[in-house]
């Protein structure tokens, strides 16, 4: 997503979005919520008339917004190169990604092309043997900044655990074709959110409560997706909220999402989901 910093009608920033400007408009006194990179929306905030502020953006695109998906890497277009990494900000062109790269250290389960050796497929071992090669190719070979790497012996599908960028992950060591990679871990390994009154259909907003968003004093944030909202741009908008119900921070998720996409991209962006509550009426 590109800042939209505008002079007149024409865009005259390139930067990535990484924050959204929330400001009041002076004549109209409406709240105006834009995507912009770091330094215009520090331009913004400067100017007393407007009462702007920012606070950190996140964007979860599908598989479908993607030029290509090349040996990991998911591409976008880039202003300068023909075509840039999502994940780990590489650029080059896709036939440079399909012949100079093999799996994206900026997402650990892009890394699935392993396979055992002939006398590794037998062993006992195999378990230790993933979680040994996979450390070998992702974090030696790839550089991938790994984090908490807890390996483990008596489990019947994974061989390790680790963070990667705040998320929990697995090496899964019994893939199919005698393969093994990392997988991401629903809810950050944490149960499942349990929705506490699924019998509410349809409803116009969901708020979602987490286990890690709480202040000092037990005070929890929360956070809103509202599929029921008149505006598009409300409805690809999830927003966490303080406890005292200031924008913390927002996740853009554009198009129409089953709930499980929209489940993921809010534990990704926000947290482990504890529970959640379905409502027709639509807060913010």
């Amino acid at each position: 997503m590109r800042c939209s910093t505008l002079r007149g009608t024409e865009p005259t920033c390139t930067g990535t979005a990484t924050h959204m400007l929330i400001y009041t408009e002076p004549d109209t006194q409406d709240g105006v919520r834009d995507p912009v990179c770091k330094p215009c929306g520090d331009g913004f905030v400067s100017r007393p008339r407007l009462k702007a502020r920012i606070v950190p953006l996140h964007v979860h695109l599908q598989n479908g917004a993607f030029i290509e998906i090349i040996e990991g890497h998911r591409l976008i277009k880039d202003p300068e190169h023909e075509a840039r990494c999502f994940d780990c900000g590489t650029t080059g062109t896709p036939t440079w990604f399909r012949f100079q790269t093999n799996g994206c250290p900026g997402r650990p389960e892009s890394i699935t092309v392993l396979r055992y050796s002939r006398e590794a497929i037998d062993s006992f071992e195999r378990p230790a043997i993933s979680a040994k090669l996979w450390w070998d190719y992702a974090v030696d070979y790839l550089h991938m900044q790994v984090e908490d790497w807890r390996p483990v012996t008596d489990h019947a599908v994974f061989s390790a655990y680790f963070t990667f960028r705040d998320r929990e992950y697995a090496v899964q060591y019994n893939l199919l074709d005698f393969r093994f990679g990392a997988v991401k871990l629903p809810n950050r390994g944490r149960p499942q959110p349990e929705i506490i009154n699924p019998e509410l259909d349809p409803y116009n907003q969901a708020i979602f409560h987490f286990h890690n968003r709480v202040t000092d004093s037990g005070s929890a944030y929360f956070a809103t997706w509202t599929p029921g909202a008149p505006a598009v741009t409300d409805r690809e908008h999830v927003i966490l909220y303080t406890p005292e119900g200031a924008i913390s921070e927002v996740l853009y998720v554009p198009g129409l999402n089953p709930w499980a996409d929209i489940s993921a991209a809010i534990c990704d962006a926000f947290g482990p989901i504890s529970y959640v509550v379905l409502q027709d009426r639509i807060y913010g």
